[in-house]
């Protein structure tokens, strides 16, 4: 993909939120409804044209492959290691990461290995294979991607991801836009 796509790409993505977000409120303060968190709904990103940093605050709910399967997620550790069981899950990726483990470290941990020791908060792929989770939401996706999915040739650019906010971006703005409708 040309990088000046991608970054349209995610020009867009961000205008959809923006402009749903926008209505959202929009249609409250018409309607006359308080500001209520329950009234967000469920955004989607597609893991690789979505930067990792955009998710952070964010809480996962569920991830779909290419294949339209669809699989809860309650954390973003549980996502990971849903991503990385689907790519173990194919003959060929199986062996690439069986090569890769013991050759991906991390400052000071090993990210990839045959067993936990030496990790923080291990997450099981498989039988010999584990995943070193002890990260924020921003470093633990970019490690899965850059250093696991990526070498291994693993397309994960059919995976979206469902996500809802834990804490609303704008609610200091509608708190504002309240504050206004009050005065007037």
């Amino acid at each position: 993909m040309d990088y000046i796509e991608l970054i349209e790409e995610i020009r867009a993505e961000l205008l959809q939120v923006v402009n749903q977000r926008c209505d959202d409120m929009i249609r409250m303060y018409q309607n006359g409804e308080p500001y209520n968190r329950s009234e967000i709904r469920s955004r989607e990103c597609r893991l690789g044209s979505t930067s990792p940093s955009m998710l952070k605050g964010k809480r996962p709910v569920s991830v779909t492959f290419a294949s339209g399967e669809t699989i809860e997620t309650p954390t973003w550790k549980k996502a990971v290691q849903t991503i990385l069981k689907h790519c173990n899950g194919q003959p060929d990726m199986h062996e690439r990461l069986m090569q890769l483990r013991g050759k991906v470290f991390g400052r000071q941990r090993t990210i990839l290995g045959k067993d936990p020791a030496g990790m923080d908060v291990p997450i099981q792929i498989d039988k010999d294979l584990y995943f070193e989770a002890k990260f924020d939401t921003e470093a633990l996706l970019t490690m899965m991607e850059k250093k696991v999915l990526e070498p291994v040739g693993y397309d994960f650019s059919g995976i979206v991801i469902q996500y809802i906010e834990k804490k609303p971006a704008i609610s200091e703005s509608l708190k504002s836009v309240q504050d206004w409708t009050i005065v007037k």
